[in-house]
């Protein structure tokens, strides 16, 4: 399917731009899911298994025990019965009975009574002994206490009639004796030293059936349990309780066809399922059951299901608490280092991963540091290399005056000094003496806008003698911008251009040139060279007013067209003395003349000093 790759697909692009905590909380998390609900479900399956196994093995252990009791007190019945058949006071009854024995029925019936009554008193359960014989019937018990009911009338005689053996049948009423309650009643043909089996006698020991029906309510079930003895036709003949689950159970529950069934199996009725176990009683043929609702009989288990549902619930919430903190702890370092990595990002180059962690993270801090040291060594090496390129520079500068001029000027001196009457030797002689007392400014790189301008002025003057007065000069200063510091010799070169330049080409015929400095309202000196000259090539003003980082490609055009070298220079001085504070423009047409515009925003308490311009 297309559209489920496409939606995996982005799904992992998405991913993968998560953070690293949530990505390690997210992988965790998946594991934890997998695993807290397998084992939740697993430990509550063979805990399930095991309690009802249990109560499966405990229910059948209860059947079990109850065939075995209801077993046993018929076996002791039985036992009683042989015990009887087996006596002189049976067996002179039955002689009596044929007319075998000349003796008188009262005597017979003491007989036969104080057998009765001894076997009556050994056994509890026991209610009363009688013997029917066609000339007579014996018993215990008073006369009074038997009923008018023909033996041959009885359940107990169309019990005997069809078999030869021992039959038990149960009657909700005795059927021979005036007595309330239900009997269990033990039927059998008497077997005497006379073998005569096939004779019309019967005996029939009465038991309580209250007797068994307490053993069955002593049975410890669950609510709503019951247990109940099935007669041989599986018909109930003792119960437990009686309620309308009891009815329910035996009206659908096709209990005849228990021998059929194995010892347990389920039955449903409506909305409840019973869990059946059940045991023949073998001396009867009769059954025992036990009923109990499957629900109550394994309530453990629900209580466990629930338990294990809210402890699930509650060990992944813990978990993923967990896990969210280690996470969090575990991709700390990380988030640290890349705050750091951030802060360096921005300039300061000052910031430290301090770890005590040898592990991978803590390992890349210490790159990190390292890093940063070798950068700021670098850094350090690259300022002072560029400081010492900047004082080269301005040597080379200062060491660039034309030597011309000064084999011009000391001429010019030589000749005025031969003619004795020409005073304007002495001020040729005191012009150049202060133009270099201002050039060298004492070894110093600053100076001042007064003392630049009357470097300027003092030029001007020396080179104007030179040329014979052929151009005039205007230098004027605004008392506000005296004390701004300026890097030196920053006008005189433009000055210079001018006259060795701009007024050539005019063979230097009504050329003048005006220096002037002003401050404006904004704390800004500005500074002005300006001529009426030839004018400088549109492509070297591109140059001039290039951004810095263009002042490279214009120094170059500049020192192959042998112009503007100078005023590069000083861009570029002016740049490492204000850094952003301080601009340069030139403006010029062909023929018009040029103009140039130093604006400094500095107020002369804002004086940078030597040291400073090397870490500008």
């Amino acid at each position: 399917m297309p559209w489920f790759g496409d939606r995996v697909r982005r799904a992992a692009e998405r991913f993968r731009d998560w953070g690293l905590e949530w990505k390690v909380f997210l992988m965790t998390s998946v594991v934890i899911l997998i695993a807290v609900p397998l084992t939740g479900a697993f430990s509550f399956n063979q805990a399930a298994r095991y309690i009802e196994e249990y109560a499966y093995n405990a229910a059948d252990r209860t059947v079990s025990q109850l065939s075995a009791n209801v077993g046993n007190e018929l076996k002791n019945v039985s036992d009683k019965l042989y015990w009887i058949n087996s006596s002189d006071e049976l067996a002179r009854a039955i002689d009596w009975s044929q007319n075998r024995s000349d003796e008188a029925y009262s005597v017979i019936f003491n007989n036969v009574f104080s057998l009765f009554s001894k076997a009556s008193l050994s056994s509890p359960t026991i209610r009363g002994i009688y013997l029917y014989t066609p000339k007579g019937e014996f018993f215990e018990g008073v006369p009074a206490a038997r009923k008018e009911t023909d033996f041959k009338e009885t359940v107990y005689y169309k019990a005997i009639k069809p078999s030869s053996s021992n039959r038990w049948v149960y009657a909700g009423q005795n059927p021979l004796f005036v007595e309330e309650g239900g009997v269990i009643g033990l039927v059998s043909r008497p077997a005497t030293a006379t073998g005569a089996l096939e004779l019309d006698n019967y005996l029939v020991i009465t038991l309580r059936a209250d007797y068994f029906e307490r053993n069955l309510q002593s049975i410890q079930l669950v609510p709503d349990g019951f247990s109940m003895i099935l007669d041989e036709a599986g018909r109930p003949i003792l119960l437990s309780s009686r309620s309308e689950a009891t009815e329910a159970f035996l009206e659908q529950a096709q209990v005849p066809e228990l021998p059929g069934k194995p010892s347990f199996f389920e039955v449903k009725l409506g909305d409840q399922t019973y869990l059946v176990n059940h045991r023949p009683i073998p001396i009867a043929g009769w059954q025992a059951l036990v009923v109990q609702p499957k629900k109550q009989l394994l309530v453990k288990i629900a209580y466990i299901k629930y338990f294990t549902v809210l402890l699930t619930i509650g060990l992944l919430a813990f978990s993923f608490f967990m896990n969210k903190s280690i996470a969090r702890w575990v991709t700390l370092p990380v988030r640290r280092l890349q705050r750091l990595m951030s802060q360096a990002k921005k300039g300061d180059l000052d910031v430290r991963f301090a770890s005590r962690s040898r592990d991978e993270i803590g390992e890349l801090g210490r790159r990190f540091d390292e890093l940063l040291d070798q950068i700021q060594r670098l850094l350090k090496q690259v300022v002072e290399e560029s400081l010492a390129k900047r004082k080269a520079e301005i040597r080379a500068l200062q060491a660039q005056i034309n030597p011309h001029f000064l084999y011009n000027t000391l001429d010019e001196i030589y000749w005025k000094s031969l003619e004795f009457n020409d005073s304007s030797a002495s001020e040729i002689i005191l012009s150049l003496s202060r133009f270099f007392r201002l050039s060298l400014n004492r070894g110093e790189e600053a100076t001042t806008v007064a003392k630049e301008m009357e470097h300027v002025e003092q030029y001007l003057k020396l080179v104007n003698y030179q040329y014979k007065r052929q151009f005039a000069f205007e230098v004027t200063v605004d008392e506000r911008t005296k004390e701004i510091v300026v890097p030196k010799i920053i006008l005189q070169p433009l000055a210079e251009n001018a006259v060795l330049h701009a007024f050539k080409d005019n063979e230097y015929q009504n050329n003048r040139i005006r220096v002037k400095s002003f401050r404006e309202e904004t704390d800004t000196t500005v500074l002005i060279v300006e001529d009426n000259g030839s004018g400088i090539d549109p492509e070297l003003i591109g140059l001039f007013n290039a951004p810095p980082h263009a002042g490279d490609a214009a120094s170059g055009v500049a020192s192959r067209s042998g112009e503007g070298y100078a005023i590069m220079n000083i861009k570029e001085r002016l740049r490492y003395f204000f850094g952003e504070r301080a601009s340069f423009r030139a403006e010029s047409r062909v023929g018009e003349g040029s103009r140039f515009e130093i604006r400094i925003f500095a107020t002369k308490e804002e004086v940078p000093h030597e040291s400073a311009v090397g870490r500008r």
